[in-house]
């Protein structure tokens, strides 16, 4: 009943697991660098469009509608 820790497999497995979790973060923060657009300062411009738009300042982009007068 003296039965040996396989401690070499563990090893290697932790070692796999360790590397994809590494992996998954890398992925994930290079897709945040492609994709996250938006950081604070652009963020507090679109609030102060959004609230210029909400009191009739502005008038909110719709695809199409220019008028060729106004192109």
């Amino acid at each position: 009943m003296n039965e040996e820790f396989p401690i070499l497999p563990t090893v290697l497995g932790l070692l796999v697991l360790t590397y994809f979790g590494f992996e998954v973060q890398r992925r994930r923060n290079k897709l945040r660098e492609i994709f996250d657009l938006i950081n604070k300062q652009e963020s507090r411009i679109a609030e102060a469009l959004e609230a210029m738009v909400a009191r009739g300042e502005l008038q909110p982009y719709v695809p199409g509608s220019a008028r060729p007068s106004e192109v």
